[in-house]
């Protein structure tokens, strides 16, 4: 392979019309586009950005043009270009079509139904080009009763069963993080997309792909759904705790909010467990002989356990335990992961210098989870301005004039600053502090993460 081809990625030729908000699938296009894909974002500056409302801004600062420097946005639509085409026009319909023409994937997570109201549908776009692969990424999918419900990722882990066993006895369920199941969304239709192309590949033929976000968060349900199939047993929330593992959660380390996970899941690492305990005297305790005594007294076990794990730094607890091969891990905080040695020797974080204009100036975001020998991926350039490629799209990709451009800004089918866009006033990090929605803030990040 030469050099050419190892810079433009393994999925190199391939244009993708990135027409979605929120996580899943724009993270799905950001993983396809680090992988040379040329993924077009599209999008209307008569609706704010729904990812820009979370009001992360670049240092906390709003600036001139809010809207394009909100950390959500830049890192789910890195590597992309960008169009705004307002649909509520006729005009903007019919782009989108010209676009989807020299397309080979278009990707949607409108409700039910909205494609088909605009003429944009899978049928619709199919005459447009027959070999098309059309992505739907829906709460509920295209058919059932459920279909014409919304959907948002914090419900699916309690509609999925989920939250059946998330959280604490005596505090009831818990969520996972911010969008958990948005990321298993977004691989699942980087896997379908994939499929689908190969499909085409062998026989000439495109297809539908109706994506349920339901479904996925049920499918990681499977060792839960089998057991009361089989078994009867419903589960329950147990905290940190395993259904027949003891000890196996997350115990204090020394410092503020410092912890360490523990599993210990048979009696040869039990024995190493002493072993780095030194003969703690409570460690030979009959109650603790085997496993099923363990499990019988994990109440006592934790606790104790957790005394003698107060004294020892995370990290260094980490490294003894796992030094005698129990699976042990420190709880990182956001600090402690994009510091972390590990993640760095592997080349994880990626310095991504944005346009001098946007004042945004170089930041670190995270990469993928693999590294490919022949066909490296990287982040291909920063995401997208609003509008920022509109003469690009329009002109070079469509073939449009100039005064055709222009026209399309007059008829407000372009535009590059939001139609009514809401005010940005954020809250100062100390405010965040004393709020409690900060846990600490580090005047000198860019120089402890390296962006600088």
């Amino acid at each position: 392979m030469t050099t050419d081809a190892k810079k433009k990625g393994p999925l190199a030729g391939l244009r993708i019309i990135d027409s979605t908000t929120m996580v899943a699938m724009p993270m799905a296009l950001h993983i396809m586009a680090d992988m040379g894909a040329e993924v077009i974002k599209v999008e209307t500056h008569t609706l704010f950005r729904t990812e820009a409302a979370r009001l992360l801004y670049a240092d906390n600062e709003p600036g001139d043009d809010p809207w394009n420097r909100d950390g959500s946005f830049n890192t789910l639509q890195r590597s992309k270009l960008g169009v705004t085409l307002n649909l509520k026009v006729a005009e903007g319909v019919e782009a989108f079509k010209e676009l989807a023409r020299i397309s080979d994937v278009v990707v949607e997570n409108n409700r039910a139904g909205t494609m088909k109201r605009l003429g944009l549908s899978y049928e619709d776009l199919k005459q447009e080009k027959p070999d098309l692969i059309y992505v739907s990424n829906t709460g509920f999918g295209h058919t059932g009763p459920w279909r014409t419900y919304a959907g948002i990722g914090r419900m699916f882990e309690l509609t999925c069963g989920l939250s059946q066993f998330t959280g604490y006895p005596d505090e009831g369920p818990r969520r996972v993080g911010k969008s958990f199941f948005d990321q298993h969304v977004g691989w699942t239709a980087v896997f379908a997309i994939l499929a689908a192309l190969h499909y085409r590949q062998k026989t000439g033929k495109g297809q539908w792909l109706d994506l349920a976000m339901y479904q996925i968060g049920v499918a990681t349900m499977g060792d839960a759904l089998l057991d009361y199939e089989v078994n009867g047993r419903n589960g329950r929330i147990m905290g940190n705790r395993h259904p027949y593992h003891a000890p196996h959660g997350v115990y204090p380390c020394r410092g503020d909010d410092k912890w360490v996970a523990v599993a210990i899941e048979n009696d040869e690492q039990w024995q190493a467990l002493l072993r780095v305990m030194d003969s703690v005297a409570w460690s030979l305790d009959e109650r603790f002989a085997d496993a099923p005594s363990r499990f019988k007294h994990q109440d006592e076990l934790d606790e104790l356990l957790g005394q003698w794990t107060s004294g020892w730094n995370q990290t260094e607890l980490m490294d003894a335990l796992q030094g005698q091969k129990i699976p042990a891990a420190a709880v990182m905080n956001s600090r402690d992961v994009l510091t972390n040695p590990h993640m760095r020797n592997r080349g994880f974080y990626e310095r991504v210098e944005h346009n001098p204009d946007s004042g945004i100036g170089p930041k670190i975001y995270f990469g993928r989870p693999w590294k490919m020998s022949k066909t490296p991926a990287k982040i291909r350039r920063p995401a997208p301005a609003l509008g920022e490629h509109n003469e690009f799209i329009l002109g070079d990709l469509l073939g449009r004039d100039e005064a055709e451009i222009q026209r399309l800004y007059d008829i407000n089918v372009l535009g590059k600053t939001p139609t009514d866009p809401p005010d940005f006033k954020p809250p100062s990090y100390q405010r965040q502090l004393e709020e409690g929605t900060l846990a600490g803030y580090d005047p000198n990040y860019a120089d402890i993460v390296g962006a600088d």
